[in-house]
C-alpha cells in the first residue's frame, strides 16, 4: 500500500465525520442525552434484573440467568467511582458511539453521506434506545457490540486488512457473552463471509480462520475465567430448561405424548386460554413448575419441553408466529398476564413506585446516588412514542430486507446479509426459546433499519446512492 493510499483511507472517515447533517444529528443525540440525565436522574430503576446485572450480593459468575459480560463492564466502571450516574453517562456515550459506527459503516459501503445519516439517526434519536441506555440492563451495551462487530466486518469487506474481520469476531463473541441471544451473530458472520469471499481455497480457509479463531478464543478465555474464579454459573445455557418450558407450558397437552420420568406432575388439564403467559411459569411462585421444582438449572424440564415441541409442533409454531407478529403489532394477541412486557411498560411515562423502591434499595448496597428524581415524565414518554420504528414501517423494512437479500449485489449485499440475518435472528431466537418481550426486539429493530434501507436501494441503480468519488 502506498503512502498516498494509506493517507486517503484515513482522510475519508475524517471527511465523512465533518459532514454537516451528521454533526447536527450527533449534536441532537448528545443534547437529548444531557436533557435526559437532568430530567430523569440518575437512571430508570424499574427492572428487577438491574441488581442482578450489578451482581449485588453475588459473585461475577453467580447468576444462572445471564452471562457475566455486562456485569464485568459494570464492575470496571464501579471501580472508577461508585456514583451511579457515571455508569449511565458511559452507556449514553456508547449509544452515541453506536450511531457514529453505523454512519461510518454505511459510508464505508460507498453510500452518499445523507443516506449514511439515516440509520445513525435511528440510534441518536430513538426514544427506545435512550430508554435502554438509561438503566442498568445489558441491552444498550449489547447493541454497541453487535453493531461495532458488524461494522468491522463491513470494513474488511470494503478493502481493509483481515485484522478487521478478527476484530468483528472478537466483538460478536463479546456480544454473546453480554446477552446469550447474541450467540447467533458470530455463526452468521462466518456463514455470510464463507458465501461471499472469493479466491483460492487456501484464501477462503484463511479468511474463515480470521473470522472464527479470535471469537472462539474470547469464549475460551471466558470459560477459563469461570473455572479460575470457581464460578457457579456461566450464565449462557444454565436455564435453557426453564426457558423452553416457559415457552411450551401455556399449551402443553400431556394427552399428546408420554411425559418423561418425573415430569407427569407438570401436566395441566386447564385449557390454554386459562393459563398464564410464558413468564408466569417462571416468576409466579404458585405456578405448577415452581411448586414442584427449585428455580435452578433443570434437565427434567428440558426433557418435558422437547416432548411438547416434538409432539405438538403446530401449537408450538402457532405460539411462535403470534409472538413474532407482536413485534409489529403488539395488540395482535389478546393481552394476558406474564406474556411479555408491551411497549407501554417499557416507557419513560410508566412508573411503579413500589418496584422502583425495591430496585433503588438493592442498588444502594453497591452504588451511591440511587435516589430517583423525575421531571417531565409525560413529555419523555411522548417523545419515545413519536421516535419509534414499528407497525407498518417495521413490516416494510423487514420485507425490503428479505427482498434485498435476493436483489442486492457486491458489498451492499454483504452488509445487508450481515445486518438482516442478525436482526431477524434476534427477533426469532427469543420467541423460539422463551417468549415475546418488547425489549427483546429493540436491538433487532436497530439492525433491521440498516438492512431494510439497503434493501430499498436494491430497487434502484446503485449509482443513485453511491458517491462518485469513493
Amino acid at each position: 500500500m502506498t503512502e498516498t493510499s494509506s493517507i486517503s483511507k484515513f482522510a475519508r472517515p475524517l471527511r465523512d465525520l465533518k459532514y454537516g447533517p451528521f454533526l447536527i444529528l450527533l449534536t441532537l443525540g448528545l443534547l437529548l442525552r444531557l436533557a435526559l440525565m437532568f430530567l430523569y436522574y440518575p437512571a430508570v430503576m424499574l427492572s428487577f434484573d438491574s441488581p442482578r446485572y450489578a451482581r449485588v450480593g453475588q459473585q461475577l459468575f453467580g447468576d444462572f440467568w445471564m452471562p457475566a459480560g455486562y456485569p464485568l463492564l459494570l464492575h470496571l466502571l464501579h471501580s472508577v467511582t461508585r456514583q451511579l450516574w457515571f455508569t449511565i453517562v458511559i452507556q449514553h456515550l456508547l449509544g452515541l458511539a453506536t450511531g457514529v459506527i453505523l454512519y461510518l459503516t454505511m459510508s464505508r459501503l460507498g453510500l452518499k453521506r445523507w443516506i449514511a445519516c439515516l440509520p445513525a439517526a435511528a440510534v441518536f434519536l430513538s426514544g427506545d434506545q435512550l430508554y435502554l441506555e438509561h438503566q442498568l440492563m445489558a441491552d444498550s451495551f449489547f447493541i454497541f457490540l453487535v453493531i461495532a462487530g458488524l461494522g468491522a466486518a463491513v470494513g474488511w469487506m470494503s478493502g481493509e486488512k483481515p485484522g478487521w474481520l478478527a476484530v468483528a469476531s472478537v466483538l460478536l463473541a463479546m456480544a454473546a457473552l453480554t446477552r446469550s441471544v447474541g450467540i447467533v451473530c458470530l455463526p452468521i458472520l462466518l456463514l455470510v463471509t464463507a458465501a461471499t469471499v472469493k479466491g483460492s481455497l487456501r484464501h477462503r480457509g484463511m479468511t474463515l480462520v480470521f473470522g472464527l479463531l479470535p471469537g472462539a478464543a474470547v469464549i475460551v478465555l471466558y470459560f477459563a475465567a469461570f473455572k479460575l474464579a470457581r464460578g457457579e454459573y456461566a450464565g449462557l445455557t444454565d436455564m435453557s430448561g426453564w426457558n423452553l418450558y416457559s415457552r411450551v407450558a401455556p399449551f402443553a397437552d400431556c394427552r399428546e405424548f408420554t411425559p418423561p420420568q418425573g415430569t407427569a406432575i407438570l401436566c395441566e388439564t386447564s385449557p390454554s386460554s386459562q393459563r398464564p403467559g410464558p413468564f408466569g411459569y417462571v416468576w409466579d411462585a404458585n405456578s405448577i413448575a415452581r411448586r414442584h421444582f427449585a428455580l435452578r438449572p433443570n434437565d427434567k424440564l428440558k426433557a418435558f419441553s422437547w416432548q411438547v415441541v416434538l409432539h405438538q409442533p403446530a401449537d408450538y409454531l402457532e405460539a411462535v408466529g403470534k409472538d413474532l407478529l407482536r413485534y409489529i403489532e403488539p395488540s395482535v394477541v389478546a393481552p394476558r398476564g406474564y406474556s411479555g412486557q408491551p411497549p407501554e411498560i417499557l416507557s419513560f411515562s410508566w412508573r411503579d413506585l413500589s418496584v422502583e423502591r425495591l430496585v433503588v434499595k438493592a442498588l444502594a448496597k453497591k452504588y451511591r446516588g440511587t435516589t430517583v428524581h423525575l421531571h417531565g415524565r409525560q413529555i419523555l414518554g411522548a417523545y419515545q412514542n413519536l421516535f419509534r420504528v414499528g407497525g407498518l414501517a417495521l413490516a416494510a423494512l423487514i420485507a425490503f430486507t428479505l427482498v434485498g437479500m435476493i436483489r442486492s449485489r457486491g458489498q451492499i449485499r454483504y452488509g445487508l446479509l450481515l445486518f438482516g440475518l442478525s436482526g431477524l435472528s434476534l427477533y426469532v431466537v427469543p420467541v423460539l426459546t422463551v417468549s415475546y418481550d418488547f425489549r427483546y426486539g429493540i436491538p433487532a429493530e436497530t439492525l433491521i433499519v440498516v438492512s431494510g434501507l439497503l434493501g430499498i436501494m436494491s430497487f434502484w441503480p446503485l449509482s443513485a446512492f453511491r458517491l462518485t468519488n469513493n
